[in-house]
């Protein structure tokens, strides 16, 4: 076989692998913790079968804003609870869209200590704050400091409870009894390690959580957002348009419809 024979075998070889299997692209994302669970299952399973590798980081949406400014991350595509935190991030963004939201409540598992006691507030036949003020309870909750929801959590119990039952129930904003980060938080609430955390609907339903949304204006469904941004440095920018059509527009969107947001009008939303 001469040399003319092997380069153009090699080429038909390589024209009749499917171009996933010959050069899997690469996502990188740093997304809002609170969507751990459909983007490291579904979500990733999806774009695998597309041919794309994701490669996400979850964590604090302020905490991962900050390490972009930094220049510490220079991930494809942020996806952040608080549309602020990519509006700061300026000319780093290439184009952002607030695609969709969800409320915030409280959340617990079948294991939790407290599981009958919440079921009765779940069909109405106790009070939840009555509940939330039980003594002893293990409350669990996001850092303020460095996760929207966090900070969202303080507002939305001085909204419905008041301020001075506010404190009574959450204590300080940095109470070391009930912070912890966002993945930890879920895993002992899955655990009953913690009778009960504040999440959003988005988590909860993802992970299988019992959940009831704060009541009215408390649940900050007008206020809890999801914004997508393409990075203007993304180091794989066409796979970052990719996924960008995916999570908005294709399959993407079905897994987190399923998994608890309500999707928006993308004409009236883009940043």
């Amino acid at each position: 076989m001469n040399g003319e024979t092997i380069i153009c075998a090699a080429m038909f070889l390589a024209a009749s692998i499917p171009v996933a299997a010959q050069a899997p692209g690469i996502v990188d994302v740093l997304y809002a913790g609170s969507l751990v669970t459909p983007m490291e299952g579904p979500v990733k399973s999806a774009l695998r079968a597309q041919g794309i590798d994701f490669q996400g980081q979850p964590g604090g949406s302020k905490a991962l804003a900050n390490l972009i400014a930094a220049g510490v991350k220079t991930p494809d595509v942020f996806i952040s609870v608080n549309p602020a935190l990519v509006k700061g991030l300026g000319k780093r963004v290439a184009h952002a869209v607030t695609f969709g939201s969800t409320s915030l409540g409280i959340g617990w598992s079948r294991m939790s200590p407290s599981a009958q006691m919440f079921a009765r507030v779940a069909n109405g036949s106790m009070p939840l704050l009555e509940a939330l003020e039980t003594p002893g309870l293990k409350i669990g909750r996001t850092d303020p400091q460095i996760d929207p929801k966090g900070q969202y959590t303080i507002e939305a119990m001085q909204l419905f409870a008041g301020p001075q039952s506010e404190q009574r129930i959450l204590g300080s904003d940095e109470n070391n009894a009930q912070v912890f980060p966002e993945e930890d938080l879920l895993a002992r609430v899955d655990a009953g390690e913690v009778d009960v955390g504040f999440f959003y609907r988005t988590e909860a339903v993802a992970r299988g959580l019992r959940f009831i949304p704060l009541p009215g204006k408390a649940a900050l469904s007008d206020k809890i957002t999801y914004t997508l941004a393409v990075m203007a440095d993304a180091p794989h920018p066409a796979q970052a348009e990719r996924f960008a059509d995916f999570m908005l527009r294709g399959e993407g969107k079905r897994i987190l419809q399923k998994a608890g947001i309500d999707y928006l009008d993308l004409q009236k939303t883009s940043l």
